[in-house]
C-alpha cells in the first residue's frame, strides 16, 4: 500500500506565467497543483530557484530572486527562504501542521531580475519554466510569456527532458502578437523540465545603463576582486 501510494505522488500541473516587464524585470507567478498522499508531500513543498548561472561566454551572473506571495488553496500559506547550494530554496508550509492527503494547489509570486539576453540585432528570454529539480513527475507543464506592449514575438523554442537536454515533448498552444504559450504533450519523469525561449525586436525593454551594468560586474565578481585586494594586502605586506 506504501509503494501505490508514493507513486501517486505527483506535480498534477505546473504553469509558469512570466510577465517580461519594460526594464528587464520578470514578474513571475507560477502555479503547481500537487497531490499529496502523506509520503514526500508532508507538510508543504520547497522550490529551488538558482540565482547563480554561467552565460554563453562562461562569466558567472548572479541574478535577483524576491517571493512577493504565496498561497495554498487560495489562502495565504507561511514560507522562509534559505541559501542553498547556487540559488534560494523557498520553503513552503508550516513545520507544525500535516497537509490533507489529495490535490493542493500553490501558488507563487516573485519578481526576478537579469534574465533577459540583450543581442545585436534582437532581445531574448531563455527561461527554465519548471526547474529540473522535482523528484516527482509532472503530469502536464505550461510555460506563459507576456511581452511588453509594442513587442513582436519572433523566433521561438522549447525543450523537455533533464538539464541540458532538447527533448521536443511541448507545443505552441496559444500565441498572438506580444504573448506565446507552449505545454507539455506527455508526462515528464522525475529531474525532466520543461524550458521555453522567446526573442523579440530591440527597443522594447530597456538594457543595463553603464551604472547598472558596473554595478553587475562588481555583484559577479565580488569573491575574485575580494580575493585579488587580499593578494595585493599580502604583497604590500611583505614589501613594507
Amino acid at each position: 500500500a506504501q509503494v501505490s501510494a508514493f507513486a501517486q505522488e505527483r506535480i498534477i500541473n505546473f504553469v509558469s506565467d512570466v510577465r517580461v516587464l519594460t526594464n528587464g524585470d520578470l514578474d513571475v507567478t507560477e502555479t503547481i497543483t500537487i497531490q499529496a498522499e502523506g509520503s514526500q508531500f508532508r507538510r508543504g513543498i520547497f522550490r529551488d530557484f538558482p540565482t547563480s548561472y554561467r552565460n554563453r561566454n562562461g562569466t558567472l551572473v548572479k541574478v535577483g530572486f524576491d517571493v512577493i506571495s504565496v498561497t495554498r488553496d487560495g489562502r495565504s500559506e507561511p514560507y522562509k527562504t534559505e541559501s542553498y547550494s547556487n540559488g534560494v530554496r523557498t520553503r513552503i508550509g508550516d513545520a507544525n501542521v500535516f497537509i490533507p492527503r489529495g490535490p493542493h494547489t500553490y501558488t507563487i509570486r516573485y519578481r526576478t531580475t537579469r534574465q533577459v539576453g540583450f543581442f545585436e540585432k534582437f532581445d531574448e528570454l531563455y527561461w527554465n519554466a519548471t526547474g529540473n529539480g522535482w523528484n516527482f513527475y509532472i503530469d502536464s507543464a505550461e510555460a506563459r510569456i507576456t511581452l511588453p506592449e509594442g513587442a513582436q514575438i519572433g523566433q521561438n523554442a522549447l525543450y523537455t527532458g533533464l538539464q541540458g537536454a532538447t527533448g521536443k515533448d511541448a507545443q505552441v498552444v496559444e500565441q498572438t502578437r506580444n504573448r506565446i504559450v507552449w505545454r507539455t504533450t506527455r508526462r515528464l519523469p522525475p529531474q525532466n523540465g520543461l524550458t521555453v525561449a522567446v526573442a523579440w525586436q530591440k527597443g522594447i525593454v530597456s538594457p543595463p545603463n553603464a551604472a547598472q551594468a558596473a554595478s553587475y560586474f562588481l555583484q559577479d565578481n565580488l569573491p575574485i576582486l575580494a580575493a585579488l585586494i587580499g593578494l595585493i594586502g599580502v604583497g604590500f605586506y611583505y614589501l613594507s
